[in-house]
């Protein structure tokens, strides 16, 4: 199977350089890059405007990461942040998870330095806003998943980045 296919998770940051981030058991270092070059003007196609600095995730959110959000905030999943194929996909192999709904707990399969597959938009949304809240463990709400870089409402809808953002996604 190619996996090059399959949805991964980058994130772009407003702070520059290398960062630090917090997670519920130790810290983790998501390397980033600087990128932009503030108040250059569109491409001939009309995009490619900058008009501010930002940095990028130098490397794919691995599975170790995601783990580590899906321990902090997983427990119940609420919405689904767990796919079931992060486990039983034998191409991937990925994640693992035990338990029971109100006690889910999750587990890298193999190198856990891999990238993190099987995830949507709204996952990634959600490890954003995670990551923008201070990566605080508890059940996905306002101030863990729902707010922060993105103000989500479950599952659908067009979501825009919140003022203020300092965690996003690249479009």
């Amino acid at each position: 199977m190619n996996t090059s296919s399959l949805p991964k998770l980058l994130f772009v940051t407003l702070t520059a350089g290398g960062m630090l981030v917090q997670t519920a058991s130790a810290l983790i270092t998501i390397d980033s890059v600087p990128v932009g070059n503030a108040g250059n003007a569109n491409d001939s196609t009309g995009y490619g405007g900058v008009g501010y600095n930002y940095s990028i995730g130098k490397y794919e959110v691995t599975l170790n990461q995601y783990s580590a959000f899906l321990n902090a905030v997983g427990a119940t999943d609420t919405y689904g942040l767990y796919n079931t194929s992060m486990g039983s996909n034998p191409n991937i192999m990925g994640i693992s998870r035990s338990g029971v709904s109100g006690s889910y707990s999750y587990s890298v399969i193999g190198s856990g330095a891999r990238p993190v597959t099987y995830v949507s938009w709204y996952d990634s949304a959600r490890f954003v806003n995670w990551l923008h809240n201070g990566q605080p463990v508890g059940a996905q709400a306002a101030g863990t998943t729902e707010t922060g870089a993105y103000t989500l409402t479950g599952n659908t809808g067009l979501i825009t980045r919140n003022a203020g953002w300092v965690y996003g996604l690249p479009s």
